[in-house]
């Protein structure tokens, strides 16, 4: 059967699926069958022609090793090439992936210990532009009782060998969660010098509360904060160049809002530019490109297209931004995006200025080529999943040399590189 065939079968099932899954629904509220045909959308185009790009591998990285879930690669500035790996149950590594050689950075399994949850956990770290002098990092993770993402500020000891000090730690944030997932949770520091930290909807289907368009919450938004100033009594300051910093009635540490999950945010430090990838709900896996003070839609809006569970916006007068990029559900190309950062290394020859992505579910790594105003063009094939082993990307992150590495939930960490590679 041709890979076509083997499409259409995949998404018609889906189709019906969701057909099922409405009508199921609907019986339940007494909506009669003949009113679902506008809750089954049609099956979209696709958005830009896809090919696979030769002469790239998936290469496992040889530790001697497994690390437990990792979710974030930092690198440490003027450490020499090494980087910390953080894991979601909590402990942290510095690494150099060209010599697979790894040391104890962190210890936080004592904070993680009733952390059970699938999303729950360690969700980021980055350091401070000026870590050399003032030895500040940053993390983000979570907590119960009550349930809460939490954004803290650390010192790390000096000299070559540094270690993590976590008497040090100084909370910036502490964000109650209703649910536990739709975390977000990455941060990253700008070519400003500023902490921006990309925040999920808080959980449940449909975003019920709308906190994802709320603007006096912070969930579902990428938020701006400069860690060396104090705003009030705030223990971080709020830029007063954040677009809503003005603003009576928008949180000014808000930077852009409308996102559901969004997992990978990174700088392409080259044009400036913010990218965040965003997991969809039933629909939609978005790349979005995050400018200052737009909105990305969620929840009245997934990927391009309304949604009916709701149709219209929170506020009047709502404009909205759409996707530079999205891939659909309906026609098996994945189930959950993982991000992401555009390439400027030097060995994937025909990939400069791409974005570079993965879907957790399905396995897929891909590039997608874009023009210089970030028009999509082409969307590349770099591994097609599923892996002959167990292969869940968490995060598709750069060395210290800019190339490509992925990381994977089952523990491994893998390379992009030319099949020519020794």
């Amino acid at each position: 059967m041709t890979s076509g065939a083997h499409l259409s079968l995949f998404a018609a099932g889906a189709l019906a699926s969701l057909a099922a899954l409405a009508t199921f629904a609907a019986a339940a509220d007494g909506i009669r069958s003949s009113d679902l045909v506008a809750l089954t959308p049609p099956l979209p185009p696709a958005e830009v022609p896809e090919d696979v790009h030769a002469g790239v591998r998936l290469a496992k990285v040889a530790f001697d090793r497994e690390f437990d879930s990792p979710v974030m690669l930092a690198a440490i500035p003027g450490g020499q090439g090494e980087q910390v790996l953080a894991t979601q149950r909590g402990e942290f590594w510095c690494i150099k992936i060209e010599q697979a050689t790894w040391r104890p950075f962190l210890d936080f399994r004592d904070r993680m210990k009733d952390i059970l949850l699938f999303e729950e956990g360690v969700h980021g770290v980055a350091f401070h532009p000026q870590f050399e002098s003032n030895r500040c990092f940053y993390l983000s993770y979570t907590q119960n009782h009550p349930r809460r993402t939490v954004i803290s500020e650390m010192k790390a000891t000096d000299g070559p060998n540094s270690t993590a000090r976590p008497e040090t730690e100084r909370i910036l944030l502490e964000l109650q969660q209703p649910l536990a997932d739709h975390w977000g949770g990455h941060l990253t520091f700008g070519p400003d010098g500023m902490l921006y930290i990309a925040l999920g909807d808080g959980g449940l289907r449909n975003d019920p509360y709308a906190l994802a368009q709320n603007p006096w919450v912070l969930h579902g938004k990428v938020l701006r904060l400069d860690v060396t100033t104090r705003t009030g009594t705030l223990p971080y300051g709020i830029p007063p160049d954040n677009p809503f910093a003005q603003e009576q009635v928008v949180r000014g540490e808000i930077y852009a809002l409308g996102l559901r999950n969004p997992w990978g945010l990174s700088f392409d430090f080259k044009t400036g530019r913010l990218w965040c990838a965003d997991v969809g709900q039933d629909l939609w896996e978005e790349i979005n490109l995050i400018k200052a003070g737009a909105n990305y839609g969620w929840s009245h809006r997934e990927g391009s297209l309304g949604t009916q569970f709701h149709p219209e916006p929170l506020l009047p007068g709502t404009i909205t931004t759409d996707p530079v990029h999205s891939y659909s559900r309906l026609k098996g190309e994945g189930i959950c995006i993982v991000g992401g950062y555009v390439y400027r290394g030097r060995k994937l020859h025909g990939l400069e200025g791409a974005y570079l992505f993965a879907d957790w579910g399905y396995g897929h790594v891909w590039a997608l080529e874009m023009d210089e105003e970030a028009h999509p063009q082409r969307r590349w094939v770099l591994h097609r999943g599923p892996a002959s082993h167990k292969f869940n990307p968490t995060l598709v992150v750069e060395d210290a040399e800019g190339e490509p590495v992925v990381l994977s939930q089952e523990g491994g960490i893998y390379r992009l590189e030319p099949e020519t590679a020794d």
